[in-house]
């Protein structure tokens, strides 16, 4: 009788020790579950804190050879998400010109990206996508998404991305302009709206991209609005003179899939 009394205290006394564990996990472990899930193009060291609130130093390896700096980052995980299956984990950095806040959802094949800013030079993102440094792009690359949801057969919610004080070493005149990609769900894919803010040089065009394949292509127009001659070389670069300067614009190329085949 005494033991069975006994019982279920020492069934909560396990239960709450294992829970006392779990929130005590260490933060190695959200750095090597990090360092896994990306097979190595992200890391964090050094690192202090918990599994579930912590901080370390943010290096991303694309290539997996050239390591990218974002400096000291926080993190924070909602473990209450892991019961859907889910893992929701919020990220901000803040490093010299580069400047990230996001909330991002892994799952087993889906993506979630929530209330997010990033801020990079355009010339960094050349370095993670090596065929944009053929043009040596200048300038400021941001991108916002207040909710993108992506996953194999769906695409959901909508981002932006703004090259801002656009320039390029194809061309003297220094800024281009500032211009704006909308990219918004469309069932499989995503429609894309290039549209131009301000500038001497205009971009506009609509297209598709298809996450699971990476494919990416535009259509539309190039048209200089000032400083035709000194844009000259650039919109021949573009294509021929179809009238008052305007060049057919056509975009095709292949990014990395957000979900490659097994």
């Amino acid at each position: 009788m005494k033991k069975s009394r006994w019982l279920p205290y020492a069934i909560f006394g396990l239960v709450f020790y294992l829970l006392f564990l779990i929130i005590e996990m260490p933060a190695s472990w959200f750095a090597w579950g990090l360092n896994r899930y990306t097979q190595g193009a992200v890391r964090l060291d050094p690192i202090a804190g918990s599994l579930w609130s912590g901080n370390g130093r943010l290096v991303v390896y694309y290539p997996q050879t050239t390591p990218h700096d974002f400096g000291q980052t926080e993190w924070g995980v909602n473990p209450f998400w892991l019961f859907a299956g889910r893992v929701q984990l919020s990220l901000q950095a803040n490093h010299q010109d580069k400047r990230l806040k996001t909330s991002l959802g892994l799952g087993h094949n889906s993506f979630l990206l929530k209330d997010t800013e990033a801020e990079l030079p355009a010339a960094f993102v050349a370095q993670l996508y090596t065929p944009l440094s053929l043009i040596s792009p200048q300038g400021k690359v941001r991108i916002t998404a207040e909710s993108l949801a992506l996953s194999p057969g769906k695409v959901e919610g909508a981002a932006t991305l703004e090259w801002l004080n656009a320039g390029s070493s194809l061309s003297s005149v220094q800024p281009l302009g500032d211009y704006r990609l909308d990219i918004t769900g469309a069932e499989k894919n995503a429609n894309l709206k290039l549209t131009t803010l301000r500038g001497d040089l205009e971009f506009t065009g609509q297209g598709q991209w298809q996450p699971q394949t990476g494919q990416v292509q535009i259509n539309g127009t190039a048209l200089p609005r000032a400083r035709t001659g000194e844009l000259e070389s650039l919109l021949n670069m573009i294509g021929s003179d179809h009238g008052s300067g305007r060049r057919s614009l056509n975009i095709n190329v292949r990014l990395p899939p957000i979900f490659p085949p097994n």
